[in-house]
């Protein structure tokens, strides 16, 4: 699925602002604070919301499966009445066995023939992602699929999303608070802020990087970040902190920084992750992505 050149407006309000993106890989993690565009995004890749500039194409016949926001239920029939009358509306015919095969994965077999009024928010949201998969969709759209869930039932669910995308193919965009979610399920995520969209990033590289931190004194700092964007142009400055990803020329920066008498007062190694990328985005600004 592509999205090229999509912006949709609230009355003067932007709420995205020119989005280019291709849903490609197997699990995509959307990141982003409340407000920065995610759920209109997913909405519109759903055809939820018609009424926007830009286009999405997909495989012709592709099926679309999404979970968006709090699931709308009859609370007073039965989880297993709402499980065949929404997926009967969005398919017709719904394959029985495969449907019984995610309620026992989700724990949800015992519950399914009880009244959802009785349902805990996590028990809607298990639900809500059995209609979701009905139909063995080629494309996945999550918003928040582990809200209202302990993190023993967070991890079981997204075990089975990761499984299910690779066993049937799928494409998956799950947005989730929870950063740890993101970085256990995705594969690549993308970072939304002010309608924005970032460059798409590998999970595993950003867990990977190791990031160097140089502390010097507030005397020595200008003249330090001089020094070492010598050996490293990306490095930043924050307060007193420098800090780099070239770890591999640590030795090189400080004999650099020695022969000029400038000392750090104290040097630290720090694995990457998806929140370091997420605070990382938040100060500078997300950057449009071109696929």
């Amino acid at each position: 699925m592509k999205l090229s050149n999509i912006s949709k407006k609230y009355r003067s309000n932007t709420v995205l602002d020119n989005i280019n993106f291709t849903l490609d890989s197997s699990v995509t993690g959307l990141i982003g604070k409340n407000g920065a565009g995610k759920t209109t995004m997913m909405k519109i890749m759903c055809s939820v919301i018609q009424n926007y500039s830009g286009t999405v194409a997909k495989d012709n016949n592709a099926e679309i499966g999404y979970l968006i926001e709090e699931p709308k239920y009859y609370k007073n029939k039965s989880g297993k009445y709402n499980i065949e009358y929404f997926t009967k509306i969005y398919t017709g015919n719904y394959d029985k066995e495969f449907i019984n095969s995610l309620l026992a994965q989700l724990g949800m077999t015992k519950y399914v023939n009880k009244k959802m009024k009785t349902y805990s928010m996590g028990m809607k949201q298990k639900l809500g992602l059995v209609i979701a998969l009905a139909r063995k969709p080629e494309y996945l759209i999550l918003d928040e699929p582990t809200n209202g869930m302990d993190p023993d039932g967070s991890i079981e669910v997204l075990s089975i999303i990761r499984k299910l995308a690779q066993d049937y193919g799928m494409k998956v965009l799950i947005s989730s608070h929870k950063l740890e979610d993101i970085e256990a399920v995705s594969d690549d995520i993308v970072f939304i802020d002010q309608g924005k969209l970032s460059n798409k990033e590998n999970v595993e590289r950003l867990s990977t990087t190791v990031t160097m931190s140089f502390v010097f004194d507030e005397d020595d700092i200008e003249y330090a970040l001089g020094v070492i964007k010598k050996f490293d142009e990306s490095a930043k400055q924050t307060e007193n902190i420098i800090s780099t990803t070239s770890v591999h020329l640590l030795q090189d920066m400080l004999k650099a920084l020695s022969v000029e008498s400038v000392y750090p007062a104290d040097i630290n190694k720090h694995q990457g992750s998806v929140k370091d990328y997420y605070f990382n985005q938040m100060k500078g600004g997300g950057q449009n992505e071109n696929q």
